[in-house]
């Protein structure tokens, strides 16, 4: 008895010890620990605490070789002591966590917490002498204790807790939320199932997969074993009971609970965004289903990973949610306060909301651009002046201005010098200007050049008109044909230049514009404008007083279901886009099922389900009302469609700038009538 409770003084003297795998190592003087690497190698674990075993007679006398000291150490405690109650309570709770630890937790490293009882130390005493594991040993009295276990580990991490006063740990599990192995596996012994059902209802014990709980049952020797449910359930369960030496029932300890979450309902906070998100209503504009990109990919998660998703919209209507005298609203405060288990809703992967969420892998990439009214074509009439760039227009009337004047001048030289005769028409200013005119409106007049230098200006004069008329009719139809749109903002500068307001939801582009490069982006931040409501910026937009900024599918989107006469679009995308953004899902901070959601997400990218479930909510969409467009608007660009490969008669609407032009024509000729007329009159 003397030699085990100087052992145990010495044990507790040191509050905290890293045991490498094979080594055990403490405050002794002189190194007088046993080094584990020289006990006999074919004595068995069990060996070393049963002392019927013949091997055990190997194991004192190795122990006693290796130690100078036999009054400050000795392991034969059995022999030392009587077997009493509490002693078989700690060898069976001994083989009971090396039974765990080598079924379960070969491979990982260990954390051993406990605190100061009789129980505990002898247990810990026996669990290092008897696990190869690399063990760290931690001494809790108060709850600042619990900061010095390493919460993480490279690869598996399992965490022995032997603790009779459960509140430091139930308090440090509630507060210390980044400070705790969520992918660690736990073994809490206490004396009470309600402790360990204490620790599973905990914030951290909530999101941890893995809790076995080792509870004293009612016979000597005899300890239940629980475990959390986690999605499965509320509490905890029993799993198997051990007594003395073996597990009554052979069963997993620690099972995959994220495979198969048993049809558990999750909760999913979302809103009307389309395309990822859009709503299916009746008539009477109740909500029958929701659909979209990210409603397909939250199903198909559903399907695989075998749970019902409970969609809600954000209680507040803050949509995604900002941060409001440090309170995150929406989406994002529902999550920081655990209200919900996941939201979509188009969300961009972003570091500002990893405050109080967790991004799942990334399922889709985007770009952030700008759309804006399609301004109205301009007037048919115009098409006139369409077959010919201005500068080719400017070229035209030199031309047809100085060609008058060239023929004149060469007839009266040639006719002057050759003592010949030209053409009459030729000779005179007014008429060779006339002569000039009716070749480039393919009206020669009814005479022809005699001398052969005005006939070689003329036939290339002719040969010049000709071209130009041939190509300018043929121009000329299919601009009366199709409607010309005006030029408009196509570029970033351009959108600068014109000072109209850029409008998005929230303001989760603001940061992306005010750290740009480009400086014509960095100065849009003076005219940006968030906004809740989607119908206000469309309202806007429409009304060409702002543009949105969205993400490139959002307004692809729109533009494609925003239809004006004939399917002609009324929004367009500006050609200018810039910040690539990773769409995902939003989780809980340390969610587990993070790990699963990225697992099968990759699946669906790689499989490219993806595009699939895109395409396949456009084509929904487009048979509703609410997104495909009024009916008018549906047969007239189907009619339209139905024309594109057929032969199309020219109407009055094509027709209107021939028209104008004659009624010029007659105005202008009544204009030189009346001066005519008052110039005869005076």
């Amino acid at each position: 008895m003397p030699t085990r409770t100087l052992w145990l003084l010495m044990f507790v003297s040191s509050s905290r010890w890293l045991i490498p795998a094979s080594v055990v190592r403490g405050r002794f003087p002189d190194d007088t620990v046993p080094h584990k690497s020289v006990l006999p190698s074919s004595i068995t674990p069990e060996a070393r605490l049963d002392p019927s075993n013949e091997q055990y007679g190997k194991l004192m006398i190795s122990q006693s070789a290796i130690s100078n000291n036999t009054n400050i150490i000795n392991l034969d405690r059995n022999m030392k002591l009587t077997i009493s109650g509490k002693s078989i309570e700690a060898e069976s709770l001994s083989r009971l966590l090396t039974a765990v630890v080598q079924q379960e937790l070969r491979e990982c490293s260990l954390a051993v917490v406990y605190d100061t009882t009789e129980l505990n130390s002898a247990v810990v005493q026996d669990l290092i002498l008897l696990l190869p594991n690399l063990i760290q040993v931690v001494e809790v009295r108060r709850e600042e204790d619990l900061l010095d276990v390493l919460w993480v580990s490279t690869g598996c991490g399992g965490y022995l807790l032997l603790l009779d006063h459960t509140q430091p740990l139930l308090t440090f599990a509630n507060t210390h939320h980044h400070t705790w192995d969520y992918h660690g596996r736990y073994v809490f012994v206490s004396q009470r199932v309600e402790q360990v059902e204490a620790l599973v209802a905990t914030r951290n014990g909530k999101k941890t997969e893995h809790i076995l709980g080792v509870v004293k049952g009612g016979q000597e020797g005899e300890w239940r074993v629980y475990m959390n449910m986690l999605y499965w359930g509320e509490g905890v369960r029993p799993v198997t009971t051990w007594r003395h030496h073996r597990f009554t029932s052979h069963s997993q300890l620690f099972p995959d609970k994220l495979t198969d979450l048993h049809g558990t309902g999750l909760r999913v906070s979302t809103f009307e965004f389309p395309p990822s998100i859009m709503y299916y209503r009746s008539d009477n504009g109740s909500l029958l289903f929701r659909y979209g990109e990210d409603v397909a990919i939250i199903e198909t998660l559903a399907y695989v990973l075998n749970f019902t998703a409970l969609f809600a919209e954000p209680v507040d209507g803050e949509l995604w949610g900002n941060r409001v005298n440090g309170t995150w609203t929406g989406m994002n405060g529902e999550l920081g306060r655990e209200e919900i288990d996941m939201g979509v809703a188009n969300f961009f992967v972003s570091l500002a909301n990893l405050e109080v969420l967790e991004f799942s892998a990334p399922y889709k990439a985007e770009m952030a651009c700008f759309m804006a009214r399609t301004d109205p074509p301009l007037p048919r009439w115009q098409a006139l002046a369409f077959p010919f760039h201005p500068w080719t227009w400017l070229a035209i009337f030199v031309g047809l201005v100085l060609s008058g004047p060239v023929l004149f001048l060469l007839a009266t030289a040639v006719t002057q010098h050759n003592d010949g005769e030209e053409a009459a028409g030729l000779v005179g200013l007014s008429s060779s200007w006339q002569y000039a005119f009716g070749l480039h409106f393919r009206e020669p007049l009814p005479f022809e050049p005699r001398m052969d230098t005005t006939r070689v200006f003329v036939l290339f004069l002719w040969l010049y008109t000709m071209i130009l008329t041939i190509v300018y009719s043929t121009n000329l139809t299919a601009f009366l044909l199709v409607q010309k749109a005006p030029a408009s903002i196509q570029t970033i500068k351009e959108l600068y230049s014109s000072g109209l307001e850029v409008a998005s939801l929230g303001e989760i582009f603001l940061s992306s514009i005010s750290l740009a490069s480009d400086p014509y982006l960095k100065e849009l931040t003076h005219v940006f404008q968030a906004y809740v409501s989607q119908e206000e910026i469309m309202e806007l937009v429409m009304e060409g007083r702002s543009v949105l900024l969205e993400n490139h599918g959002h307004v692809e989107f729109h533009t494609a279901t925003h239809l004006g006469h004939q399917g002609v679009p009324k929004l367009r995308i500006l050609k200018e886009c810039f910040a690539p953004y990773s769409i995902a899902m939003v989780l809980q901070q340390h969610s587990p099922l993070k790990r699963k959601f990225d697992l099968v997400i990759g699946w669906l990218q790689k499989s490219g389900l993806i595009s699939h479930y895109f395409r396949q909510s456009l084509r929904l969409a487009a048979t509703t009302k609410e997104y495909g467009g009024e009916e008018e608007e549906e047969e007239e660009a189907g009619q339209e469609a139905k024309e594109e490969g057929a032969v199309v008669a020219l109407n009055l609407d094509h027709m209107q700038g021939v028209f104008m032009v004659a009624a010029i024509g007659w105005f202008i000729a009544c204009l030189v009538f009346l001066t005519e007329a008052c110039i005869l009159k005076t």
